[in-house]
């Protein structure tokens, strides 16, 4: 598996021959989707109707994040997975500390973000762009060196795990009412 993440790392991440454009675009999707993600999210709360869906959505959102952030972080304090450029993988083109790479707490934000939004009614559409933001960043991420494919998947996983462990805390909170 570890050969497999390896090959399809260094068919994504950036050759020497990449455009200056190439570059800068994997840099700043690196980077700036998480503000965007956001913004769009904050948008999606506020657009629900009658307010209390507003609060509803937007504690799930909340609550969706801690959690998957938080596993995130308990994965990586006990388990480290050297990044690429640690190892003398690839091309590094941002700057980053030699932290453990899995899962990437990039891609779990906005993926976390992306399924809560997608798990409640009347905010799909914006859940669709937060997640086509969160592969964006997967694959830049992978672009610029400083994670591997697989990190990406764990990140997918923890997020959708974490929504999917809110949602059923909130149905079972209202069926127990």
């Amino acid at each position: 598996m570890t050969s497999l993440n390896h090959q399809i790392f260094l068919a994504i991440n950036a050759s020497d021959a990449a455009s200056p454009f190439a570059v800068w675009a994997g840099g700043a999707l690196a980077e700036w989707p998480i503000g965007i993600a956001v913004l769009l999210t904050l948008l999606a709360i506020v657009r629900q109707k009658p307010r209390g869906f507003a609060v509803v959505l937007a504690l799930r959102v909340v609550l969706t994040v801690a959690v998957s952030m938080g596993s995130a972080c308990l994965i990586r304090m006990f388990h480290y997975n050297p990044r690429p450029f640690v190892l003398g993988i690839g091309r590094m083109l941002i700057a980053h500390e030699p932290t453990s790479s899995f899962p990437s707490l990039h891609a779990t934000f906005l993926f976390s973000m992306a399924f809560a939004l997608l798990l409640h009614k009347g905010s799909r559409g914006i859940a669709l762009f937060v997640m086509l933001l969160g592969f964006a960043t997967a694959w830049a991420r992978i672009f610029v060196g400083v994670h591997y494919p697989l990190d990406m998947a764990g990140a997918f996983l923890t997020a959708c795990l974490a929504a999917v462990a809110v949602k059923l805390c909130f149905h079972q909170a209202r069926s127990g009412l």
